[in-house]
């Protein structure tokens, strides 16, 4: 039996019948989203009010005896405060509730519709473990966060993916400041053949920069792993402990398909091949599967949005060939 008949996907699903179908869930949602607009309406009201009063306030303590204008400037900061709390628990909140709702039925409902061998976590994530293990990133982390969690099987192949953003803090004298040592989606994916060692796949920013002598550079480092392919030689860098498993690894047709990858994705795609995983870390900016609470809540486009977001990112086990099972893993 073929990976596609044993968890069907369908590639290019129709939004709009989806959404007929859908059409309780969606229009249990939208009137949980009706509701949040109406709070966030009555907050911005609220709001506005505490501004206006916290400047005509202001300037009433300043004309009545206040010498530093220290008692105006409280007054100021305390209607902000107002403000602030305001928004937060009356719209804020509402608003969140109604994203977290939304994903939970609809995105779940559609996940199980086109893809019915993957479960659907929005607020789960790959683990930090899972994340450090890769050996993909060096750096120190601070912050760890992630959320839309896809787990389960494309085909034969078992795979688990999250949006993750990690960062890292710089501190240079009283100054401080968070950089990114990831964001983008995190995908690890089993591996049609086994193997003991591990091989990281990284951008090759030193050879494309300065050509030969990047190249003579890298010979510095230890582990590094030459391949045959010229192409895949300038676009990655290949590290491992066991160059003949590397190779075996990555044989030409899977370089090819890494290279097809990148092009995809991103020039700046890491891969490793550990404890008989693909694991690859795809950067991107912004939040995915997102939704928009100014449209409907019963808009087949929420659906159109969701499924050009997550089914290329479905198809990278096919991409890669990782559904081909012509022999047993150890």
């Amino acid at each position: 039996m073929s990976g596609s008949e044993e968890n069907p996907i369908q590639w290019r699903p129709d939004a709009r019948e989806l959404a007929r179908r859908l059409k309780p869930v969606m229009d249990q949602v939208e009137a949980g989203r009706l509701h949040a607009l109406r709070r966030r309406s009555k907050a911005l009201l609220i709001i506005v009010v505490c501004v206006i009063l916290g400047i005509l306030g202001a300037i009433a303590v300043s004309s009545h005896g206040g010498q530093t204008g220290a008692e105006g400037f409280f007054v100021l900061i305390l209607s902000a405060v107002v403000s602030g709390a305001v928004y937060y628990f009356m719209a804020s909140r509402p608003l969140k509730s109604y994203r977290h709702h939304f994903k939970s039925s609809v995105f779940r409902h559609a996940v199980r519709a086109v893809a019915p061998g993957v479960e659907y976590l929005p607020s789960n994530m790959i683990s930090r473990h899972l994340f450090e293990q890769s050996g993909l990133f060096s750096s120190d982390i601070d912050s760890y966060e992630g959320e839309d969690c896809f787990h389960g099987k494309v085909g034969s192949t078992q795979i688990s993916l999250s949006e993750l953003h990690v960062q890292r803090k710089e501190r240079s004298g009283k100054n401080t400041r968070w950089v990114t040592v990831f964001q983008g989606i995190f995908m690890i994916a089993d591996f049609h053949k086994h193997f003991r060692c591990t091989v990281i796949i990284e951008p090759d920013f030193a050879e494309a920069a300065f050509g030969f002598l990047g190249r003579k550079l890298q010979g510095l480092s230890g582990n590094l792993i030459r391949l045959e392919n010229p192409e895949f030689e300038r676009a990655f860098k290949v590290r491992g402990s066991d160059p003949v498993e590397a190779r075996y690894i990555l044989t030409p047709d899977m370089q090819e398909r890494f290279l097809a990858l990148r092009n995809n994705w991103s020039p700046e795609i890491r891969a490793a091949f550990r404890d008989s995983s693909l694991v690859l870390a795809i950067p991107k900016s912004g939040d995915w599967f997102e939704v928009d609470p100014s449209t409907p809540a019963n808009s087949p486009g929420h659906l159109t949005r969701f499924f050009n977001q997550l089914l290329p990112l479905l198809h990278i086990p096919t991409q890669m060939d990782l559904n081909t099972r012509l022999w047993t893993k150890e």
